[in-house]
C-alpha cells in the first residue's frame, strides 16, 4: 500500500473516530452523575485478565482519568476506601486471572488492609483455581457459581527444552555462563535440568507453595495441615468444595453480588476517577515502571507480545524526576526478568545519580531477577513480595552456529577475514579455544562487576554476595532472610517508605510514568512515523501452536539481548509456576 493512500485512509479513520468521540464526550457531560447517595454503599471491582502493571499505552479514551485501571491503582483504590466513610464493604468479582503470584499478593494484601479498618470483604467467583483461590481466600465469605469449577491442586514448573529440536536443525550452541545455578542456557544445550537447576527450582516452589497454604489457612481459619490435605484430594466440583469448607455458598452472580451489595452499589470505574484526583496533587512521589526485558535503546513491544524495557527511556525518565523540585523521592516498580547486562548497568548509573540527590525506593512486582536486580540493588529500600522471585545474580552470553541449518537449506557461506579472531561472533562457526577463552573472561569480569556493585548496594562483603549469587533465584521471602531485600510489602509500602524518607509530613500524590498515552496519542504517533504492514506477520504467527509461539518468542528475546555479542543477565524465558 502507498503510504499516500495509507495516509488518507488513517485521517479518515481519525476524522470518523473523532465524531463518534465527541458525541460520546457530549453523552458523558450530560449522563456521568451520581445520585446522591442515602447512605455508605459497597464498592464492586470486576477482576478479569488483562489487567496491566505498568501503565498501557493507546486506551481508546478521551480523558485520561478514564483509563483502564492497572493492578496498583486497583489496590490502592481498595486501601483508600478501608478510610472511606462512602464505602462500607467490598465484593470481588473474580474472574480466571493471569497475573503473576506477586501481583495477586499485591491484591491479597491490599484486602487484609481493607478488613483490617472492620470492613468485610465477600469474593465471587465463577471458576477458582489456584492464584484466583489464593485471592479469594483473603476475604471473609467465599461464593461460587453452583456449575462452576473448583481446581486448587497445587502447583507446578514446567520447563521446555530445545536441544533435542536444535540437533535436528543443525544448530549448535556456543552459549556460556557464569554461576552453577544460571540455568538460562540450558533448554538450548539439555534435554532435562542439571543437578543445580532442578535444586534451585525445587527451593522456589517449595517456597511459593508454603505461602499458599498457609495464606488459604489463615484466610479461612483452617489447620495448616487440613489445607495440605484438602488440596492434594482435587475435588473439583462446587458441591466438594462446599462440603469441605473451602467455599461459603454456591450462588449466582447477580443474586449475590444484588443481595449483599444492593441495587446501587459503586463500581470500580466510578470510584477509580475519585482516587486518582485524589492522587493528582503535588508534591508528588514519581513512581516509575520498569516492565519487560531490559535492553538498549528506547525498548517497546513486540509482535510477540514481549515487552521490553529501554535503557535510554527508563535514563530520560529517572533524569526528569530527578531535576523535579516538585518531586522529593521515587520508587522504581520493577517487573522485569531481566536481559542486557549493558544495559542494566547504564540504568544502575542512573539510579545512583538520582538517589544523591533524592531517596529512591524498589518495589519489586511479579520478578525482580538478574538484570531486573541489577537495577534494583543500589537502592535505598528494597520492597519484594514473598514470592517474587529475585536474585539470579550471573550471567550468560554467547552465540548459536547456524552452519548446519544454513547446509539443510541449501545455503553455504564464504568470510574473509583479517585477524585471527575476527570472526570470533561469526553464527556459521563455533568457537575456537582462543575465542571461547576470551568469550570466559568477557562474561567473568561482567560478573565481577555484578558481584561489585551488588555487594556496594546490599552493605555485604563479595564473599557473602558470591554465596548467594552464581546465578540462583530467590523468591522474596528467601531474599528477605539472606539480605538481598529489606521487607516484605507492596507497592503502596514502598510509596510510603520513600515518603518517609524525603521526611515528608503531609500526604503526596502519585505521578506514575512513563505517562499513559490515549488512542489518539498513539494515532498521531503512528502517522508521525509510519512503518511497514505488520498484520501479514501477524497473522502467519496465528497459525502456530501455543508451544511453537512460545518457542520463536524465546529465540526472539535472547536474540534481542544477546545482540552483538552482549553479556545476557536474565532468567530462563519460561519460568512459571502454575
Amino acid at each position: 500500500m502507498k503510504k499516500s493512500t495509507r495516509l488518507l485512509l488513517w485521517l479518515s479513520l481519525l476524522g470518523v473516530l473523532l465524531f463518534f468521540a465527541a458525541a460520546t464526550a457530549v453523552a458523558l457531560l450530560i449522563w456521568d452523575h451520581e445520585a446522591p447517595a442515602s447512605g455508605p454503599r459497597a464498592l464492586v471491582i470486576q477482576l478479569e485478565d488483562g489487567i496491566p502493571d505498568a501503565p498501557p499505552q493507546g486506551a481508546f479514551v478521551l480523558d485520561k482519568q478514564d483509563f483502564p485501571p492497572m493492578l496498583t491503582e486497583i489496590t490502592r483504590a481498595i486501601r483508600y476506601a478501608s478510610d472511606d466513610d462512602s464505602i462500607d464493604s467490598l465484593v470481588l468479582d473474580i474472574q480466571p486471572l493471569s497475573l503473576g503470584w506477586g501481583s495477586i499478593q499485591e491484591l491479597v494484601d491490599a484486602v487484609h488492609f481493607f478488613t483490617g479498618n472492620g470492613k468485610p470483604c465477600l469474593a465471587y467467583s465463577d471458576s477458582l483455581t489456584n492464584k484466583e483461590y489464593l485471592l479469594a481466600a483473603s476475604c471473609g465469605e467465599i461464593a461460587l457459581a453452583p456449575a462452576g469449577m473448583f481446581l486448587v491442586n497445587g502447583l507446578s514448573v514446567s520447563t521446555t527444552y530445545f536441544a533435542g529440536a536444535m540437533e535436528k536443525l543443525g544448530i549448535e550452541s556456543n552459549l556460556q555462563h557464569v554461576g552453577d545455578y544460571k540455568s538460562a542456557v540450558e533448554p538450548y544445550e539439555r534435554t532435562g535440568p542439571s543437578d543445580a537447576a532442578r535444586e534451585a527450582t525445587d527451593s522456589l516452589l517449595d517456597s511459593v507453595y508454603a505461602n499458599f497454604l498457609s495464606s488459604i489457612a489463615m484466610g479461612r481459619s483452617m489447620d495448616l495441615q487440613q489445607v495440605e490435605y484438602l488440596v492434594d484430594q482435587a475435588h473439583m466440583t462446587p458441591d466438594m468444595a462446599l462440603q469441605d469448607g473451602l467455599v461459603d455458598e454456591l450462588a449466582f452472580r447477580k443474586e449475590f453480588i444484588e443481595d449483599f451489595a444492593g441495587e446501587d452499589p459503586i463500581t470500580l470505574g466510578r470510584y477509580l476517577k475519585k482516587v486518582r484526583k485524589a492522587e493528582n496533587k503535588r508534591p508528588w512521589i514519581a513512581v516509575i515502571y520498569t516492565e519487560g526485558t531490559i535492553v538498549s535503546g528506547e525498548g517497546s513491544d513486540d509482535l510477540w507480545g514481549s515487552s521490553y524495557v529501554g535503557d535510554r527511556a527508563v535514563i530520560r525518565m529517572l533524569e526528569d524526576v530527578r531535576m523535579d523540585d516538585e518531586i522529593p523521592a521515587v520508587v522504581l516498580r520493577v517487573n522485569s526478568p531481566g536481559g542486557s547486562g549493558l544495559a542494566s548497568d547504564n540504568i544502575w548509573a542512573a539510579v545512583q545519580r538520582l538517589r544523591q540527590e533524592k531517596p529512591l525506593v524498589v518495589s519489586m512486582g511479579d520478578m525482580a531477577a538478574s538484570g531486573g536486580y541489577y537495577i534494583s540493588m543500589g537502592a535505598d529500600a528494597i520492597f519484594a513480595q514473598p514470592t517474587t522471585l529475585t536474585g539470579s545474580i550471573g550471567v550468560f552470553g554467547g552465540k548459536m552456529n547456524m552452519a548446519g541449518l544454513y547446509a539443510k537449506l541449501g545455503l553455504t557461506t564464504y568470510q574473509y577475514k583479517r585477524g585471527r579472531n575476527s570472526d570470533i561472533l561469526s553464527y556459521t562457526n563455533d568457537f575456537s579455544d582462543e575465542g571461547r577463552a576470551r568469550f570466559r573472561e568477557f562474561l567473568e569480569s561482567f560478573y565481577d562487576l555484578f558481584l561489585s556493585r551488588a555487594a556496594e548496594g546490599r552493605s555485604m562483603t563479595r564473599a557473602d554476595i558470591h554465596r548467594l549469587a552464581r546465578g540462583r533465584v530467590w523468591t522474596g521471602s528467601q531474599a528477605m532472610e539472606n539480605g538481598l531485600v529489606d521487607q516484605l510489602g507492596s507497592l503502596d509500602d514502598a510509596i510510603e517508605k520513600a515518603r518517609q524518607l524525603a521526611g515528608v509530613r503531609e500526604p503526596t500524590g502519585i505521578l506514575r510514568l512513563p505517562e499513559q498515552m490515549t488512542f489518539f496519542d498513539t494515532l498521531l504517533n503512528d502517522l508521525s512515523n509510519p512503518g511497514d504492514d505488520e498484520e501479514v506477520v501477524a497473522r502467519l504467527l496465528s497459525l502456530l501452536s501455543a508451544g511453537q509461539r512460545q518457542a520463536i518468542q524465546n529465540l526472539a528475546v535472547l536474540d534481542r539481548v544477546l545482540q552483538r555479542g552482549g553479556v545476557a543477565a536474565m532468567l530462563p524465558v519460561d519460568i512459571t509456576i502454575r
